[in-house]
């Protein structure tokens, strides 16, 4: 029985949209330019404090080679994927630098001037946003096979497996935030993804090809389900049903006519339900093969490159 306070999930829905959304975001020239990222934000920061004397200042200098780490360690990922297809590691490694902001607001930074400042916290955002954004589209592939093959004794860890990690709902706006940090450019209409019938797969089941699935529920013509970037030989997860549920007023009991703000595209906060279904490959055109033109790939931009100064090597 659906739970009072929520409602179905009815958006317009473009599986060509998705799936190239999908595609793009796990793709070696999407990684390439996390990586390259990574590596302008900590080339940025070590410019500002080599204009400032500020080299050997608190943990500077650290947080400099940690972001200059994070692009190694993406490009041992990328490596990882082209040698043998394993995608899992990326989870992780994309994570870290989408993660760190704590460990780098806690450092002085009011040395720096508004300009600076801002030229700061842009890069910071971006590359948070390209490398959030390509953690979360494999999150699933981490736990949510097994947890559905164990749905009868796993108890309260229910709510773990009813919890989609990854992107929910239409891709458009998370498309749009790409677009607008310059991370990706869409094209005018999508490509035709073709959908194999014939290749089908039941969730807790070994992937048996790295992809795109789309969930029989969709098809069908169902609004309310996600595709799915699923990583050959894991478990697959369950296809999740999105659900609307009502808005809290938290201001209620200070403003009682109070209604949040209209935000194009947002139909309020989702939840989701582990649902059984039959998965099926959704193929990615010959003819796109993810080009660098389309991600913006920003390591083809002139810029000056300041050496990474290290007060404590001699």
């Amino acid at each position: 029985m659906r739970e009072p306070n929520l409602k179905p999930y009815d958006v317009p829905r473009n599986l060509d949209q998705d799936a190239w959304f999908l595609y793009q975001t796990t793709s070696i020239p999407y990684y390439e330019l996390c990586a390259r990222l990574c590596e302008e934000f900590a080339e940025l920061y070590n410019r500002f404090i080599t204009g400032h004397g500020l080299h050997g200042a608190a943990r500077l200098d650290y947080w400099v080679s940690r972001y200059l780490t994070h692009a190694e360690n993406i490009g041992h990922g990328i490596g990882l994927i082209k040698n043998g297809g394993d995608y899992m590691p990326m989870i992780d490694i994309l994570n870290a630098p989408a993660t760190d902001y704590r460990g780098l607001v806690e450092q002085p930074l009011g040395w720096m001037s508004n300009e600076q400042r801002k030229k700061w916290n842009d890069a910071f955002e971006r590359l948070s946003y390209a490398c959030g954004s390509g953690s979360e589209i494999l999150r699933n592939n981490q736990t949510k096979g097994v947890h559905w093959l164990n749905r009868a004794s796993i108890g309260k860890d229910q709510i773990y497996l009813d919890r989609d990690d990854s992107q929910v709902g239409d891709r458009a706006r998370a498309i749009q935030y790409a677009t607008n940090y310059g991370i990706m450019s869409p094209p005018t209409s999508y490509p035709r993804h073709p959908v194999d019938i014939g290749e089908r797969v039941s969730p807790g089941t070994p992937c048996p090809r790295t992809g795109v699935w789309v969930p029989k529920q969709w098809l069908d013509g169902a609004r309310d389900f996600n595709l799915a970037f699923c990583v050959e030989g894991r478990p697959m997860q369950p296809a999740y049903q999105i659900l609307v549920a009502k808005e809290v007023n938290i201001l209620a009991e200070f403003i009682p006519d109070w209604e949040p703000p209209k935000i194009d595209g947002y139909v309020g906060p989702l939840e989701t339900r582990a649902t059984d279904t039959i998965w099926h490959f959704v193929s990615q055109p010959v003819f796109q093969t993810v080009p660098a033109s389309n991600l913006h790939l920003r390591c083809e931009a002139a810029r000056t490159v300041v050496p990474f100064i290290n007060p404590h090597v001699k």
